[in-house]
């Protein structure tokens, strides 16, 4: 995965966070599992992303989660979320736009 997809990665994510904790006092892990799913599948559907890169990104975003969490979820339960969120087809625009704002 380019350096240049990570920091859109990153500044999409951080914008997400921000407006979730703005909003609604906090960023828990079903919203976050909602914004990687979709974010993910409109990254692939835009090209920005390829479909092979999925499970990395899935899994960058895990970490990046993570870390905003204090490291609570071991390495290989990120690797499991990392699984599931690549495999779920969902794509919610209401969900992302936020980070278009």
């Amino acid at each position: 995965m380019k350096d240049t997809t990570k920091d859109t990665l990153r500044s999409d994510f951080e914008k997400m966070m921000r407006y979730s904790l703005q909003k609604n006092g906090d960023f828990g892990f079903n919203t976050f599992g909602d914004y990687a799913t979709s974010v993910l599948n409109f990254y692939v559907g835009s090209s920005i992303l390829a479909l092979a890169e999925k499970r990395d990104a899935a899994l960058f975003l895990a970490n990046l989660y993570n870390a905003g969490i204090k490291n609570a979820i071991d390495q290989q339960d990120l690797h499991e979320i990392a699984d599931v969120l690549a495999q779920d087809p969902t794509l919610d625009y209401q969900v992302l736009a936020p980070i278009f704002d």
